[in-house]
């Protein structure tokens, strides 16, 4: 099933996006006049030529690790020199006789080298930018939909915890009456008990794994807390390996502690000494120890957990958390250019946090298409679970600025590096000689090969963990 996921995320995510980047290349040099005779998805060796429409091949090719135009003057992605531009030339030019000779459209014939400079910066800059349009549409497309909140825990004693509500119910609606947001659920139930009907139950709809439930709220069955904390993750080869779990309730630490900075800093004070933690693990009460490390260093954790304060309803005693209430269109324009701008700052930073240390091994792991393809399984998964795409568009948004992104770095062999030799040919005045750049895009390609073939090992044996929750 994994397996099937992925294959699903690379085709309805993936590939679209690779397509959307590489129709970039291939309308600018449509704009700017240059011939282009193939458009590639996937890398060669070619697998099967597809269709041919206007003097361009477009062919489906073996190593599914991108995509690429060929434009007259070029090889794949490296520029080659005049005399195999001209046989090119003069290969196409044959071609062009015999579609005039059946009537049929020819267009003029202009290699990349006979682009001025601006036109080739246009170029290789175009796919890059068809992805950042691309993200920020369907990230306008998210900021309109509506999720209904999802419950985060349910306080012991409290009428959701009697009425059997745990982590991850959706409430859709209260009394019959459609929710899209903690507000509005909170409004339903402070009407119900100023209405006639106060005396009777108050009814939720319920969605969990896949099936719609109706909960009736049960009475009280004692005090109940108002506020707990939640762990959020758990780090791998630390204390609280194998004795937390993510979505577990801190409800007290050493009978006291409660709130989430007075539990950090407690926990870093016990440094190799017991603490006890009691917790709430669905509908179970938990009394778990751990003991933190010794004299950890600023900035460093002492149990290795990830914790997010809840508050609690004084009434129901729920714990919720908004996922997605939408916006109108127009207001869901301006949120989407925020989010975009919001995660291409996030993608510029990661270098910097990466060299500064400020990220975990996990955290900063590279991966390759596999790897993508099996985050982007674990996401089909969640938004099956969610009966909404909107996971799947945030994920794809993410990846298709991350495509554009990647591809803008001046490493030879993709669209920076190539622009990186044009701003050269701007600064000298001249280019450089096409065979010896090629060889240096030669290079850098085989670099990138190898890389990705050493991260696809990487992620075959591997593979990506559980990241969605």
């Amino acid at each position: 099933m994994d397996f099937l996921l992925a294959v699903l995320s690379f085709v309805i995510v993936l590939a679209p996006l690779i397509l959307i980047h590489e129709w970039g290349h291939f309308i600018a040099c449509r704009l700017t006049g240059v011939t282009v005779l193939e458009f590639g998805l996937g890398f060669p060796p070619r697998a099967v030529k597809l269709f041919e429409r206007n003097g361009t091949e477009f062919t489906l090719n073996w190593l599914p690790l991108g995509g690429f135009v060929r434009p007259l003057g070029e090889d794949f992605v490296r520029p080659v020199g005049e005399e195999a531009t001209e046989r090119e030339r003069q290969a196409y030019r044959r071609y062009q006789e015999k579609l005039a000779a059946l009537s049929k459209k020819v267009l003029k014939l202009k290699s990349v080298a006979e682009a001025t400079p601006l036109q080739r910066l246009c170029f290789l800059a175009a796919g890059s930018g068809m992805n950042a349009v691309a993200a920020v549409v369907l990230l306008i497309i998210a900021a309109t939909i509506s999720l209904p909140p999802v419950v985060l825990a349910a306080a012991p004693n409290s009428p959701a915890a009697v009425s059997g509500l745990q982590f991850g119910d959706v409430i859709t609606a209260v009394n019959g009456v459609p929710v899209s947001s903690t507000a509005q659920i909170e409004a339903q139930i402070e009407a119900h008990r100023k209405s006639a009907q106060r005396d009777q139950p108050i009814r939720l709809t319920v969605q969990r794994n896949g099936e719609v439930r109706e909960v009736v709220l049960g009475e009280q069955a004692g005090r109940f807390p108002n506020q707990a904390v939640l762990i959020t993750s758990v780090t791998r080869n630390m204390p609280a390996d194998g004795v937390f779990e993510p979505n577990d309730v801190i409800l007290s630490v050493d009978g006291r502690v409660r709130s989430t900075e007075s539990i950090v800093e407690y926990v870093r004070r016990r440094g190799g000494e017991e603490v006890t933690f009691v917790v709430l693990r669905g509908n179970k009460r938990l009394t778990l120890t751990v003991v933190p490390r010794r004299n950890v260093p600023v900035g460093e954790p002492a149990v290795g957990i990830g914790l997010r304060p809840l508050e609690f309803n004084l009434i129901t005693g729920l714990a919720l958390e908004d996922r997605a209430e939408g916006k109108p269109f127009f207001e869901a324009i301006g949120a989407g250019i925020q989010r975009a701008g919001l995660i291409l700052e996030q993608l510029i930073r990661f270098p910097i946090d990466l060299i500064r240390g400020a990220l975990t091994i996990e955290e900063a792991r590279p991966v390759s298409v596999v790897g993508i393809s099996q985050l982007g399984g674990q996401v089909v998964s969640a938004a099956v679970e969610d009966r909404s795409p909107l996971r799947l568009l945030n994920f794809a948004a993410l990846i298709s600025l991350a495509l554009g992104f990647t591809n803008l770095l001046p490493i030879p062999g993709l669209d920076g590096g190539r622009i990186l030799f044009v701003l050269l040919e701007i600064v000298r005045g001249k280019p450089m000689a096409p065979e010896r750049e090629s060889v240096i895009h030669t290079i850098g390609l085989l670099f990138i090969l190898g890389l990705f073939m050493i991260l696809v090992v990487n992620d075959l044996v591997n593979p990506i963990g559980q990241v969605i929750r």
